[in-house]
């Protein structure tokens, strides 16, 4: 009996051990089980956020802010023979002593990333290569798994991560794998479903997880710290920024991590999206999902650069400002209202990568150019090149830059804005069109009578792109500006008309007649009425003269409208559309008397005028003339 106790009091206090040491331990990291926007996880890793020391430093090893160049052959379709016998390799620039590093030969196939003078990329299809930052030597090659592919890398002041998918066992599986310096595997962690990107910061380590989830792990352990889900948006990226960990929200907004993460809604955690306009394609970050966004692409060359910071218990962009980067052109840009604070026009070449640093917009050009502009201006501070062979190109650019020194002395100051708007627009290389859309749109941004006059040589000028007109005719029609400023740049632009001798074509009437109409610029009926008469104005301009006129002219529009319905009325040319005349005759109706209205009856009865017109003004003309209904009375009951 004694025994049987003390066999049961044993397994008791076995019991009560296991349970004690259940509760106490955690879930595995990715595990299903774990509760997500969870505060009483989320705080400890806000108040670790908050208390961490994240070094200002470079990492490449040396304390010297260095860029880490991928070049060798252009990448496009169709790549001729002769190109793919030209050199691939990574080349290294010291920034901060102005020289390079090293050049050696690899198939660099991802961005780079740099701890304790370790830079780490994808080389070839399977391996990840670690070279030393200063020499360029091999310090170690991991082969990834059979069948995984890379999704991302990331690193901080002690470690490199990367996450790689697999499919197994008919299942989408990913891996988040941890590596010191020299090669070694501190911890690597499986995930049911799809991971994204990681991103590091302040000994954490945070990765998207299943489309809605970020998860937070401990660097140094790898063990779980806590789990935010977004209900009403994905989670597409996780980057790190001045204060933390930033997510992306949806398609064009991003959140830090704080204890408002917890409520999982865009209206009520600390959520920010960039007010640039409608025409600007906003590209927060890389799509942490998108395996070929590992590697250097259009991306790098299309996006948007900022950082966020903490502004008591709300968020905001940094300085509230952010650099949008697309091809060959840098603008800084008021993130609250979309305004063009400078531009910067590269001549020739595109920029292949940019970044932000704490005092500058760094990028790489196509041609081995390595520029650096002041954020706050735009002025041009620096200007390094790489030593190219025949043959090669840019193909992207990583930067280890973290406390790199803006130098005291400007290179170029920043061009005007207006300036450097104009040159984009009117600039001949016509596969800029969604940049030349932007400039209008930020032109139209820009205050006086010079940008309004602008805007107007946009819509007239010879061989523009008919979008770009439209865009200018719609951003000038939203400016507040003098209205008689405008009225008299309309008028001047609607009194030009065909020069045979000096090569002088009407041109953007239709935008124009728009523009006044939505102005209200009632001084150019008077030109208006001229165009619509001239026999040089295109047809397809026509119609908003016609209304134009009917809308600003009043008594004024009768006789042009009166002219140009009977000299038109029976032209075979409009037999196929004959809209404009419709609406001609529609407003002599609208803004004349009993004359407009014979003069209509006689057009419908005439026997050489259009049979479809004719019928037209009939039915309008017996409609006006029916007696409108009257409501019956009420019945009393």
């Amino acid at each position: 009996m004694t025994t049987a106790r003390t066999i049961i009091g044993s397994l008791s206090t076995l019991t009560l051990a296991c349970a004690t040491t259940m509760l106490g331990c955690a879930e595995a990291a990715f595990s299903v089980h774990t509760q997500d926007n969870d505060l009483t996880n989320v705080k400890p890793t806000v108040e670790r956020i908050k208390t961490a020391k994240v070094s200002s430093s470079p990492r490449s090893g040396s304390g010297h802010a260095t860029v880490y160049v991928a070049v060798g052959p252009e990448r496009r379709l169709g790549q001729t023979e002769a190109s793919k016998g030209v050199e691939q390799a990574v080349v290294a620039y010291d920034l901060t002593d102005g020289k390079e590093l090293f050049s050696v030969g690899s198939d660099v196939r991802s961005r780079f990333v740099v701890s304790q003078g370790v830079v780490m990329y994808r080389e070839g299809q399977r391996d990840l290569v670690l070279r030393d930052a200063q020499n360029g030597s091999v310090r170690a090659r991991i082969p990834m798994e059979e069948g995984e592919t890379l999704a991302g890398l990331a690193s901080d002041e002690n470690q490199l991560y990367y996450v790689t998918r697999a499919k197994v066992g008919g299942e989408n599986k990913s891996f988040l794998t941890a590596l010191l310096p020299n090669g070694t595997r501190a911890w690597r962690l499986p995930g049911q479903g799809s991971m994204g990107a990681p991103a590091a910061w302040g000994g954490m380590v945070a990765v998207p997880y299943r489309y809605q989830n970020a998860v937070i792990l401990d660097a140094k352990t790898g063990q779980e710290l806590s789990r935010i889900r977004q209900k009403d948006e994905q989670i597409g990226f996780v980057r790190e920024g001045k204060n933390g960990f930033l997510y992306g929200v949806g398609a064009s907004g991003a959140a830090l991590l704080d204890e408002k993460s917890v409520s999982g809604e865009k209206k009520t955690i600390s959520y920010l999206s960039p007010q640039l306009g409608e025409r600007v394609r906003v590209f927060l970050h890389w799509d942490g999902y998108r395996a070929e966004q590992t590697d250097f692409s259009a991306f790098d060359r299309n996006r948007l650069l900022w950082d966020a910071e903490a502004q008591g218990d709300r968020v905001r962009f940094s300085d509230d400002q952010t650099v949008l980067h697309s091809y060959r052109f840098l603008f800084g840009m008021n993130a609250k209202d979309g305004g063009v604070r400078w531009a910067y026009a590269n001549p020739r070449q595109t920029l292949m990568a940019s970044e932000l640093s704490d005092q500058l917009v760094m990028y790489v050009a196509q041609d081995g150019e390595i520029g650096g502009l002041l954020r706050q201006t735009g002025a041009k501070v620096l200007s390094r090149r790489l030593t190219l062979k025949p043959g090669q190109n840019v193909i992207g650019a990583s930067f280890d830059t973290a406390g790199l020194a803006a130098p005291a002395t400007e290179i170029a100051k920043a061009e005007p804005v207006l300036d450097v708007l104009r040159g984009i627009i009117f600039d001949r290389d016509s596969s800029f069109l969604s940049v030349k859309s932007f400039a209008v749109q930020a032109l139209g941004a820009v205050p006086g009578k010079q940008a309004a006059a602008e805007l107007v040589k946009v819509i007239t000028a010879e061989g523009m792109p008919s979008e770009i007109s439209r865009a200018a005719g719609d951003v000038l029609a939203q400016r507040k500006d003098n209205l008689a400023e405008v009225s008299s740049l309309l008028v001047a632009a609607l009194q030009q008309s065909y020069d045979y001798l000096d090569d002088k074509r009407p041109r953007g009437l239709d935008v124009l007649a728009r523009v006044a109409t939505a102005v209200g610029a009632s001084e150019t009926v008077p030109a208006l009425s001229a165009r619509l008469l001239d026999p040089s104005t295109p047809a397809a301009a026509l119609k908003d003269l016609v209304l134009a006129l009917t809308k600003l002219g009043g008594k004024d529009a009768i006789r042009p409208l009166r002219d140009a319905l009977l000299v038109y009325r029976a032209d075979p040319l409009f037999a196929s559309d004959p809209e404009v005349l419709k609406r001609a005759g529609e407003g002599l109706l609208a803004v004349g008397g009993e004359p407009e209205r014979r003069l209509v009856q006689f057009v419908s009865m005439e026997p050489h005028t259009l049979p479809g017109l004719a019928t037209h003004f009939r039915k309008v003309l017996d409609d006006r003339a029916a007696p409108k209904a009257t409501a019956k009375p009420a019945q009393l009951r």
